[in-house]
């Protein structure tokens, strides 16, 4: 019984916790090459979307520049590595039954529905020539309304970045905060 409270209290526990970023970082490189990079996105390149989808695609372009700035790396056309981020989400509903009565007088209680959107950041670093993953890491998000999307964005592509060590053109790790 005690050996059971303390797993229900740590599975309590994990799942309250920030979802992991996930990630991957190619040891075989030479990162004291890199200095320049250019940023992609396929979907952004479509001009099919509404403004409201051209703002979000934005916010994450600057975001990734911010940290690619904040790094030492300069855009270039003709850049040592290609930096590329993809998202993906769904609208999900979530709902609760509420049959609790206290008082026993068994009256109807509605559900309550809840809509969030959730889905995965993905963000990688290939080298231009020889074609080579450098670096990959992603998260999920999770969000329930528009304005705290754009910050629950925002937060996550700095967590995404603070698990890539290495700033322009050295091969010496900075400590990560993962």
């Amino acid at each position: 019984m005690r050996l059971t409270l303390w797993f229900i209290i740590f599975i309590l526990i994990q799942s309250c916790a920030p979802p992991k970023v996930i990630k991957f970082l190619n040891s075989e490189l030479d990162y004291s090459k890199y200095h320049t990079y250019r940023l992609i996105n396929y979907k952004s390149d479509d001009k099919s979307y509404a403004a409201d989808g051209m703002a979000f695609y934005n916010e994450i372009e600057n975001g990734i520049k911010q940290n690619m700035r904040a790094k030492g790396y300069e855009p270039a056309d003709r850049p040592d590595l290609i930096a590329r981020y993809e998202i993906v989400s769904t609208t999900a509903t979530e709902t609760r039954n509420q049959n609790y009565d206290p008082y026993g007088y068994n009256y109807y209680i509605p559900p309550t529905t809840k809509k969030f959107t959730e889905g995965i950041v993905l963000i990688e670093l290939r080298d231009r020539k020889e074609k080579k993953l450098v670096w990959q890491a992603s998260l999920d998000l999770k969000y329930n309304m528009r304005g705290e999307a754009k910050l629950t964005l925002l937060q996550s592509i700095n967590r995404i970045f603070e698990t890539y060590p290495y700033q322009a053109g050295s091969n010496d790790q900075v400590p990560t905060e993962q």
